[in-house]
């Protein structure tokens, strides 16, 4: 299998998260700037309506962090291998939604109610709502943002400044599950029985939100397993292909729309939010094909794979301030002169180039703050178990 040999990533499923990525952010462009109902932008709006489609992108984040996070314990399931995982995790991750809050919270203060204003023009009634986060009747100050980036977009899912940061509870503690899981059931050798505590926990979990989202990480940690223990089978590219195009068609299943061809999938689904499991097999399937099919590894371990990873955390953060901000004013400040099908494309455009731009130093802080975690860890846990434990448990898994 292909590797970053400077990170120990594997580099398909790099380009996995990064692909998903990319999908969030078309998917918020359209449903953000484009205007609804018929017009010439119509298309984009069909377009989001099946292949853009944001939730199951989060569900393929999710999967992959199940899986990701999962397998540095086939090689050790120490107890300070659990106990650094867990130190490191929090901190990790709100390195960057701190980070994100105060860098939105910036964007309102020098662009104030333009994403309103644009809203009127395009008559988006999500952008008016600030992407369903509402600032009226809200502190907005960069002591909350600090606030809600360092700990209340995990204690409470609170998300008035970058809405998309609602995963990040779940990530957080799906994590936390993932490190007190994954070495019971590594250890565990008879796969009757792992498939049967895991079936057990995902009853267990139910349908409700958003404890049954906890289910995504533990398909990832099946697939680990699989993947660890070599059980993962090869697929020919007649075989790999079929297995794309079903992966394809259950991403692009929506429990919202009334699409014809997903009727049989809707009608299996008990009640709840259930949506998930759909997306979940689509993620297995299509990570199965990226580590089985040696074309498509072969692919999707490039230069642009791993570049696309790097990035991706970085521009789930970002994307969704900078559209509000930057791309709203774009909207206002050229409609006169492009027309409205003009000025949302000239702020699509606006939005991508900037959101790519910030990205790539975000990334590397990103990098850097992982490497000094690791550091610290080794500080803190005594023994070399523990200077395993920090330097091998891969800085990945964010949604």
């Amino acid at each position: 299998m292909t590797q970053d040999n400077r990170t120990g990533r594997l580099v398909p499923l790099e380009g996995l998260r990064g692909i998903a990525a990319v999908i969030v952010m078309l998917g918020h462009m359209v449903r953000g700037l484009v205007p609804p109902g018929p017009g010439a932008l119509d298309t984009l709006n069909q377009l989001h309506r099946w292949v853009l489609n944001g939730g199951a992108a989060v569900s393929v984040f999710f999967v992959l962090s199940g899986f990701i996070l999962s397998l540095p314990f086939a090689r050790d399931r120490s107890p300070l291998r659990v106990l650094a995982a867990l130190l490191k995790r929090w901190p990790r991750l709100a390195a960057l939604t701190t980070i994100a809050c105060l860098f939105s919270w910036a964007a309102i203060m020098l662009s104030q109610d333009y994403y309103e204003q644009a809203a009127v023009v395009t008559g988006n009634h999500w952008m008016a709502s600030h992407f369903n986060a509402p600032l009226h009747g809200h502190e907005v100050s960069w002591s909350a943002a600090l606030r809600e980036g360092l700990y209340r977009v995990f204690l409470f899912g609170e998300v008035r400044f970058d809405s998309p940061l609602w995963t990040m509870r779940v990530e957080l503690f799906g994590s936390f599950a993932i490190f007190l899981v994954a070495p019971l059931l590594f250890g565990l050798r008879c796969w009757w029985g792992r498939l049967a505590l895991i079936g057990a926990a995902m009853a267990a979990l139910g349908t409700g939100w958003p404890e049954t989202y906890f289910s995504d990480f533990l398909v990832g940690l099946v697939l680990a397993m699989l993947f660890a223990e070599g059980r993962l089978p090869r697929f020919s590219n007649l075989v790999a292909a079929g297995m794309a195009l079903a992966g394809l068609y259950l991403f692009c299943f929506s429990a919202a729309e009334n699409h014809f061809i997903h009727a049989p999938v809707k009608a299996l689904l008990p009640a709840g939010e259930t949506a998930h499991f759909v997306w979940d097999v689509s993620a297995a399937l299509i990570i199965m094909v990226l580590l089985g099919n040696p074309f498509l590894r072969h692919v999707f371990s490039r230069g642009w794979a791993a570049w696309l990873g790097h990035v991706s955390f970085p521009l789930y953060l970002l994307h969704v301030p900078i559209m509000l901000s930057a791309g709203a004013a774009c909207v206002l400040g050229t409609t006169a002169a492009l027309g409205t099908t003009g000025a949302v494309l000239l702020a699509a455009a606006v939005t991508i180039g900037l959101t790519m731009a910030l990205a790539m130093p975000l990334a590397w802080l990103d990098t850097a703050w992982t490497g000094l975690l690791g550091r610290l860890v080794r500080r803190v846990l005594p023994g070399g178990a523990a200077k395993r434990a920090a330097l091998q448990l891969p800085p990945q898994g964010e949604a």
